[in-house]
């Protein structure tokens, strides 16, 4: 697989508090986080939780599910005990959305609002369910998917690393099939960009590097209110490695 990545500040905010994770020659996985807290805890904490994610994942002989679950259960455990440890970090916390690659297959880890889609065949598919006060709503046919994208507690998060002990981890396997391509993203890029747009973008004729630009260029152009990262992973045969 091929990656691609962007991330910007945004126009709103003073800090970038978004980080990501992509591989190094011979790696088979990537992340993105969003991190939250005052006094620039969020920034430590998705840092923090992307950094551990990767050193654990180096020591994995495969990067299947299982990996990534105790890969994702120590970066909560290192935020954790971080937010203890530093009086100023109290409460922080941070989405986090994981890919990883093994035997023909894609693994998905999930906590938080940020997202995972995959584009094949002409369509896209979003992969993760959002952690959100407002998702849960939705699904229990309490509001609608537009009257949640205005809520006032569309922001209102029900799970992230560094909150607690124990996290609860959404896990997701799909078959790659060629011409493949996953998308990760923040909720920064989410809100602004539908998903029908980040599909007519993913299908010009451009590069992906143009892609990645493309899509984090309309989530500024409606308004920039967050932080923005977008990752593109890109499968064709015989680009496993």
């Amino acid at each position: 697989m091929k990656f691609y990545v962007r991330t910007d500040v945004g126009r709103v905010r003073p800090i970038n508090e978004d980080f990501y994770y992509v591989p190094a020659a011979g790696e088979r996985f990537c992340a993105v986080a969003d991190g939250m807290g005052g006094h620039n805890a969020g920034e430590v904490a998705s840092a923090l939780a992307v950094k551990t994610f990767a050193w654990e994942m180096h020591r994995c002989a495969v990067a299947n599910g299982p990996a990534l679950r105790r890969a994702v259960e120590s970066a909560n455990a290192a935020v954790l005990a971080e937010s203890r440890r530093v009086q100023a970090y109290s409460g922080m916390g941070t989405t986090f959305t994981a890919l990883s690659e093994a035997g023909g297959n894609v693994h998905i880890a999930h906590v938080g609002d940020s997202r995972a889609y995959l584009i094949r065949n002409g369509a896209i598919m979003r992969l993760t369910i959002d952690h959100t006060l407002v998702e849960e709503m939705v699904l229990q046919g309490l509001i609608t998917p537009r009257e949640a994208k205005y809520h006032p507690k569309r922001n209102y998060i029900t799970r992230a690393l560094g909150t607690g002990s124990h996290v609860e981890i959404d896990l997701v396997q799909i078959e790659l099939a060629p011409g493949d391509v996953f998308f990760l993203c923040t909720d920064g890029l989410s809100n602004h960009v539908e998903e029908r747009g980040i599909l007519e973008i993913a299908r010009r004729p451009d590069s992906w590097e143009d892609k990645v630009s493309a899509v984090v260029d309309a989530a500024l152009a409606d308004g920039g209110s967050d932080n923005i990262t977008a990752m593109f992973a890109v499968y064709e045969e015989g680009t496993r490695k």
